[in-house]
């Protein structure tokens, strides 16, 4: 399979590390190291990050967490491919291999994602897989929020 995502281990982590997104884009996301040491030791949104690869190359990466089993919803919070991988398509296919990944391993209603104040041209990306925008700001963070409705 070309798309496809992977744990976090102990033999791939140093290459998510690694990975940057562009310069214009780094206040928009935290860097991996953040995210990889948050989900390790912020128990309280039970972090998974995943491996985004192309062809068994890692590009990219994401985490999701904060599963709702009531509510049944999940947060679909870090996404980004790597600067060097960027404009080639990668963004788009990966993206939708971890909503498929989330909606064939939980029993989801809504999956959300936060954007950041300044990062409104991801805002037509995540539209363009049925995100809408909710009128909402995460507390903790003051990011916008979206959610998609699971069907």
């Amino acid at each position: 399979m070309r798309y496809h995502l992977e744990p976090i281990t102990q033999k791939n982590w140093r290459k998510i590390i690694q990975l940057t997104v562009a310069p214009s884009q780094a206040e928009l996301i935290e860097n991996n190291t953040e995210s990889l040491l948050e989900a390790a030791y912020d128990s309280s949104y039970d972090w998974t990050p995943i491996a985004l690869c192309v062809d068994n190359r890692i590009v990219g990466f994401a985490m999701i967490g904060a599963e709702d089993k009531q509510n049944k919803s999940i947060l679909f919070d870090r996404f980004m491919i790597d600067k060097s991988e960027q404009k080639q398509g990668y963004g788009h296919a990966l993206f939708q291999a971890v909503l498929t990944y989330l909606e064939d391993r939980f029993k989801l209603n809504h999956i959300y994602i936060r954007v950041h104040q300044k990062n409104e041209q991801a805002i037509p990306f995540y539209e363009s897989f049925r995100f809408e925008l909710t009128g909402e700001k995460d507390p903790k963070t003051g990011k916008k929020l979206m959610w998609r409705e699971v069907q």
